[in-house]
């Protein structure tokens, strides 16, 4: 049974890193889909992916000897399905005491560049950290506060459920540290938002934003497990004046 607690607390311990060890990391070894071996599930079940772990010589100038690979046919919600799928495997391999980074910008060698006819959407390096993989407080994420990714009514102060909900998805990572989201509570659903992009290098980034927000998703997902409870996704919503609407989480 997966150890959804230990997930949820290496939400607040996970920290990204850059500079890794030559030491072998075995389940990195393996020739399998990582998403399966891990034993992680997709935002969505219909869209094909793969996550594969690519070695030195397959990606230009990695900061590790491995580099996690995710693969996805073009579909709806793929971005999102990606970072919900890929932030779970981050906190799996950092609960392990390895270390991760996503790599928005960098892309495998040409003919790594598609397998089984999906595209190759973002990577991820991955391995033994030379330096502290973990933070050292939890209060230590530089991030934005509840107020100002919360559209609508704030939860009661006496809500600790739904205000640890909202709060793994506030220190989630995202492309340059730009957090792309808001959330709105309604009883027991969370309507995630994508608010329009602001500057040039939002714009610049546009479609790696949809991939932040499966990142916040599956860390409230993990945090709701970790509480207890189920979780259902529904992607039927309304835009607002605040942003794009993404999709639901419902908890119970």
């Amino acid at each position: 049974m997966k150890d959804h607690k230990t997930l949820a607390e290496t939400i607040y311990r996970r920290r990204a890193v850059r500079k890794f060890l030559k030491n072998p990391v075995e389940i990195l070894e393996r020739d399998a889909d990582l998403a399966e071996a891990l034993d992680v599930q997709p935002l969505i079940e219909g869209i094909k992916t793969r996550v594969r772990v690519l070695r030195k010589g397959e990606v230009r100038n990695n900061w590790s000897d491995y580099c996690i690979a995710f693969y996805s046919e073009e579909k709806p919600h793929y971005m999102e399905n990606i970072g919900f799928i890929g932030q779970q495997i981050d906190l799996e391999l950092q609960s392990k005491g390895l270390g991760t980074c996503w790599w928005g910008m960098k892309k495998p060698k040409k003919d790594y560049r598609s397998m089984d006819g999906l595209k190759c959407i973002i990577t991820m390096a991955a391995g033994y950290p030379k330096n502290a993989e973990t933070r050292s407080c939890a209060g230590c994420f530089k991030r934005k506060s509840l107020r100002e990714i919360v559209v609508g009514d704030m939860p009661d102060d006496s809500d600790e459920v739904s205000t640890g909900l909202l709060e793994a998805a506030r220190v989630a990572p995202s492309a340059v540290n730009l957090q792309p989201w808001l959330i709105q509570k309604a009883d027991n659903r969370y309507n995630f938002y994508l608010r329009p992009p602001r500057g040039i290098i939002e714009r610049l980034i546009r479609k790696m934003r949809y991939i932040d927000i499966g990142i916040a998703m599956a860390h409230m997902a993990v945090q709701a497990k970790a509480d207890g409870l189920k979780v259902s996704f529904d992607f039927e919503g309304n835009d607002t004046e605040q942003g794009k609407f993404i999709a639901g989480i419902i908890v119970y």
